[in-house]
């Protein structure tokens, strides 16, 4: 697979700054594994970048719209990894061309994955015995009260 940047072209920028906005394609993140993560759209961006003495300063928001898998009932569901508070500073001195952003951008992302993704807060999730899904209907097995660790605690009187 082709590898994406995002850079930055220092020449572009007036010393009184620039906005930045646009999309990328999600190619850039490379995730590793997509059994628990899948990019369902582009990066969406708006950047403030200002040159500050020898530095680019980039703020701003990220936006990738993505399909998670539950940690609950294992299926797929669709939502959003928003970041709101981009914030880098690049060496930019005299004679640099470029910044390339793609690693901080890739990383900033991966943060904000949840690490215990659940696709509603009622999500009943997966019978431990069967594996069925109880959020499509209830599985048949029977609940095993066998005997607990904790039975004996059932006898005090308190």
């Amino acid at each position: 697979m082709e590898r994406f940047e995002v850079k930055i072209l220092v020449a572009r920028i007036p010393e009184s700054g620039s906005v930045l906005e646009g999309s990328e394609p999600a190619e850039v993140l490379a995730w590793e594994d997509e059994r628990f993560v899948r990019s369902e759209g582009d990066i969406v961006y708006r950047f403030t970048v200002e040159r500050v003495s020898d530095e680019l300063i980039v703020q701003g928001a990220l936006d990738l719209a993505v399909a998670l898998r539950c940690s609950r009932c294992a299926e797929f569901f669709s939502t959003s990894i928003g970041v709101s508070d981009f914030l880098r500073a690049y060496p930019a001195p005299e004679g640099t061309d470029e910044v390339d952003a793609t690693e901080d951008l890739r990383e900033e992302l991966l943060l904000h994955v949840p690490a215990f993704a659940v696709c509603s807060q009622e999500c009943l999730g997966m019978c431990a015995q069967c594996g069925v899904n109880l959020n499509r209907g209830a599985c048949s097995c029977e609940e095993d009260a066998g005997p607990s660790a904790w039975s004996a605690l059932d006898s005090l009187d308190l």
